[in-house]
């Protein structure tokens, strides 16, 4: 099966780095897209309508907070979202699942606990940290 993945984050180098940890985690089944802003996220889902995943990082160009985060469950409510984020404090990540997140991911977290919170979530599951 092919997995389409949005990867949002503004940062390049840690874009490219969960690129590269995905691309090696999930192999050629994944077909992985990136934004570096909700303008350019926004964008790349109207390209389609059936996304498998979004890794969203938590502060992007054109959101604030969790606006990036709302703006998806409620436009997007079928594709399941992930936050990513360098912020692990608990009211985050409780808050990320308040939101509707499948997920959180920290972003010190290491590739394969990062490769298996994904692989979890596009099992149809949810990714939290302990």
């Amino acid at each position: 099966m092919t997995y389409d993945i949005l990867i949002a984050d503004d940062h390049p180098l840690f874009r490219s780095a969960l690129h590269q940890a995905l691309s090696i985690g999930l192999g050629p089944e994944a077909r992985l897209v990136e934004a570096e802003s909700i303008a350019q996220l926004e964008s790349r889902l109207g390209e389609k309508a059936d996304w498998d995943l979004v890794l969203l990082d938590l502060n992007m160009p054109g959101a604030y907070g969790f606006s990036g985060l709302v703006l998806l469950r409620g436009q997007y409510p079928q594709i399941p979202v992930v936050m990513v984020s360098a912020q692990e404090e608990a009211s985050i990540v409780v808050r990320s699942r308040e939101f509707g997140a499948s997920g959180f991911i920290p972003k010190s977290s290491p590739l394969e606990v990062i490769q298996q919170a994904v692989r979890t979530v596009l099992d149809g599951d949810v990714g939290w940290p302990p």
